[in-house]
């Protein structure tokens, strides 16, 4: 049995969270339960989305709007930008689902299980993720409304990327960015690297040394190098909670509930939503909408509350004896996610932050507590790069590497890394352990055009068990295929002369158990490489897909209504027919920004940035 080191060190840090930081932000909640039984709106969920949503609804006096988040607030230690992944194996704060193991990836991994944290939180995702920000490639859009999501191509969301950003020259650092294409007056802080260390520099130059180029991934071309783009603000994260639904808190017609966690969406005999049963503190009430309720629990989640509410696959629900309020056979299907793996490597520039140096760790918490600088409030060393391989399908990128050296590749590279990632104890003795207290680094690789597909499904009736999650990874060969032709390229940044030359980079010398037939760096080790360290990029999405009203396995028409019943939207990652090119944080608060506009009655006028080329018609090989 391996132990909960998520827990134990979570735990750990949220009794260190009020010497190291002052709590995050003020809001106001609402924990009377008699609070009201009526409301016009009821969001359910307050990730990214959700509080975009009951904020921007709430924005109207007329509109009483009520927020149920089944899990908690934030800590002051989740302010950090760089440890989020230290308790991403909380229960504390995340639904911790166990996915199904898997028959091909994950085989470093007790049980073939790869951890995929979900947020259970004020703010969701944005309350523990990366804080990378990338709108993915412009075409992702045009390719939604090619799949029958109309007015939801690039011309129709870009005006909301420039609503969402609040970006200007002294925020962005060293990082190239194309004018006319970012906002300066949104809520969002957008900000880039300060830091050009010996690492990004000769990374970035290693790049352009095979040919590759850099600029602006969130401009006008998304093929290319960049330093990090984040949003973090004054050395702490901008999580949506302190973006969005804290300021806004005291409305008198906003009301937020904790620990709320719900059962099921209830319809009346006309199939209209009327009513949401959710359980707190040990009850179990129902509260009433007037208008419309807006499911913006995630992409597990949200399939998952479907079911148990009567709509997805008819013989599932009848499976589980749950009376079928519409037979949607999309529920749950569709499940995308940018499959990855990481590559390790030591190198001779003292970058990283290793256990024997418990000086640099006293000095970057006492930067961070003093003035909210250091290693704990950036996220340095850190490059993005995106690429097309020979088996991209279309003109954009299919492969994207996010490199991490400094604090996180300490982490990244050693035997506790190994217990929070559950590998087997013969990967973590004979593949981490060995270089636990080396310089080191790690590049993630990951595939944006994944075609395999996952799903999500009832495992009973009972609210209270967890889904099954089936990622399904590598079940199209071709996914596998374009990973190691990834692993190639990155080798090939690795070795050349810029990086050599500054910082000596090798990878680990000791094989991977269960590679060990293979030589290091050849095609063959790249896939075993990649089939046994197979990593989630936590980017889940399409388990609700958005298409026309003649697609069968669509689940929420353009509008976000779910299709055959009343009174009911979608609002969360969950709607994305396709994966956009990169992280989904930005493509999910824009779905929540227009969404709410699509609610309002009133969406932005379509535009296009300067200078923007046509798209290229996207033919699929």
């Amino acid at each position: 049995m391996v132990p909960n080191w998520g827990d134990k060190v979570y735990n750990l840090a949220v009794d260190l969270a009020s010497i190291f930081t002052q709590h995050p932000y003020s809001i106001q909640l609402d924990e009377r339960m008699d609070s009201h039984d009526e409301y016009d709106y009821i969001v359910i969920g307050a990730g990214a989305a959700g509080c975009v949503v009951a904020a921007r609804l709430s924005e109207i006096p007329d509109n009483r709007v009520l927020v149920l988040e089944a899990g908690g607030e934030e800590s002051g230690f989740t302010r950090m930008a760089t440890i989020g992944h230290l308790y991403w194996n909380s229960r504390s704060i995340h639904w911790n689902y166990p996915s199904e193991p898997e028959k091909y990836g994950a085989r470093a991994f007790i049980g073939h299980q790869v951890r995929i944290p979900i947020a259970k939180l004020l703010g969701g995702g944005t309350a523990h993720n990366g804080l990378m920000w990338n709108r993915g490639d412009p075409r992702d859009y045009d390719r939604w409304a090619q799949l029958g999501a109309q007015d939801w191509d690039y011309a129709h969301v870009f005006p909301y990327f420039v609503k969402m950003e609040n970006l200007s020259e002294d925020q962005i650092g060293f990082t190239p960015f194309d004018k006319g294409y970012h906002g300066t007056r949104g809520p969002i802080g957008i900000s880039g690297s300060f830091e050009r260390g010996v690492f990004t520099e000769s990374l970035i130059r290693g790049a352009q040394e095979i040919g590759y180029k850099t600029g602006d991934p969130n401009g006008r071309d998304h093929s290319v190098f960049s330093y990090i783009w984040n949003n973090l603000s004054n050395g702490t994260r901008g999580s949506m909670v302190d973006t969005y639904l804290a300021p806004v808190s005291f409305r008198p017609n906003l009301d937020i509930f904790t620990n709320a966690f719900v059962h099921r969406i209830n319809f009346g005999p006309d199939k209209r939503a009327v009513s949401v049963t959710y359980e707190k503190d040990g009850k179990v009430r129902q509260v009433r909408a007037r208008k419309e309720i807006i499911l913006s629990a995630g992409s597990s989640n949200s399939p998952k509350i479907l079911m148990l509410s009567g709509i997805g696959p008819k013989k599932q629900l009848e499976k589980h004896q749950i009376k079928v309020v519409s037979d949607l056979p999309g529920v749950g299907q569709n499940l995308r996610d940018h499959i990855g793996a990481r590559l390790f490597f030591t190198m001779k520039a003292n970058l990283s932050l290793v256990y024997t140096q418990p000086e640099e760790y006293i000095e970057s918490a006492r930067s961070f507590v003093t003035n909210r600088t250091g290693r704990f409030a950036s996220l340095s060393d850190i490059v993005q790069g995106n690429f097309r391989t020979k088996y991209a399908l279309d003109s954009r990128a299919d492969l994207s590497i996010i490199t991490y050296a400094g604090l996180q590749s300490s982490f990244n590279s050693n035997f506790f890394q190994g217990f929070l990632n559950r590998y087997k104890p013969e990967v973590i003795e004979k593949f981490f352990a060995p270089q636990a207290y080396k310089q080191g680094f790690a590049i993630g690789l990951f595939s944006m055009r994944t075609l395999s597909r996952g799903k999500v499904s009832l495992r009973s009736s009972n609210p209270h068990d967890d889904p099954i999650l089936e990622n399904r990874y590598f079940e199209v060969e071709r996914d596998l295929d374009a990973m190691v032709e990834g692993c190639k390229i990155a080798l090939k940044i690795v070795n050349s002369k810029a990086m050599q030359d500054a910082i000596a980079p090798k990878p680990f010398p000791n094989t991977l158990p269960g590679c060990e037939q293979y030589i290091i760096g050849s095609d063959a080790y790249c896939r075993c490489y990649i089939l046994s360290l197979t990593i989630s990029g936590i980017h889940i999405s399409g388990t609700c897909k958005m298409g026309s009203v003649n697609d069968l396995m669509a689940v929420v028409d353009p509008e976000l209504r779910v299709k055959g019943v009343k009174g009911l939207r979608i609002i969360d990652a969950s709607i994305m027919p396709e994966s956009t090119s990169g992280n989904t944080n930005a493509p999910t608060i824009m779905i929540a920004e227009r969404g709410s506009d699509l609610i309002k009655g009133k969406t932005l006028r379509p535009s296009l940035p300067p200078f923007r080329k046509e798209s290229e018609v996207l033919r699929y090989s």
